[in-house]
């Protein structure tokens, strides 16, 4: 079932069928949560919270402007930033965890730890260096691998901009971080 059809079951008051959008994008959401705060317990939370300000602004939604998912990763990204910007989130002690995908990898676990070591270094460098603009562009385009095109739309900013932004992102954390390319 297609999502406009969906929504518009969910507007005519069959608010089960939102289920549907959840199993849909669950995975994709957690995801991109999780690796911009690389912490399980925070990102379970956060979802959950973008999932209900996703319900609770669907009347709101605009198929005119932007495809379902791209307007969801906008909620979304809106809703990490100010987490992020929070109080809560600032008294935070960041703790790593192994994700279940680390643990279920083929790698030796000293390439397992390298590999997640070098992710933290990244995260960490994107968040001190890099402005919420061009913080929540990376994010977007790496952590949740939608083009520049559907960023666009999802931040209402030019597709040059955004070239510019993922440009300049990376030379700063290159910079900051031995990434031998891996950007």
């Amino acid at each position: 079932m297609k999502d406009m059809h969906i929504i518009g079951d969910i507007l005519n008051g069959d608010k089960e069928k939102f289920s549907l959008l959840m199993e849909r994008y669950h995975n994709e959401m957690f995801k991109y949560v999780y690796n911009v705060l690389g912490n399980y317990s925070l990102t379970e939370d956060l979802v959950q919270d973008i999932f209900f300000k996703i319900y609770r602004e669907l009347p709101r939604y605009d198929a005119t402007r932007a495809s379902f998912r791209t307007w969801m990763y906008r909620v979304s990204s809106n809703l990490v930033i100010n987490y992020l910007k929070s109080k809560e989130y600032r008294n935070y002690s960041y703790n790593l965890e192994y994700n279940d995908e680390l643990n279920s990898s083929n790698e030796n676990i000293e390439d397992q730890i390298i590999k997640q070591e070098k992710i933290t270094q990244i995260q960490n460098a994107m968040r001190r260096l890099l402005s919420p603009k061009h913080y929540r562009i990376m994010a977007l385009h790496y952590f949740s691998s939608l083009s520049v095109k559907e960023i666009g739309e999802s931040l209402n900013i030019s597709v040059k901009t955004i070239y510019k932004a993922l440009k300049s992102s990376v030379l700063k954390i290159k910079k900051e971080v031995d990434l031998d390319d891996e950007i």
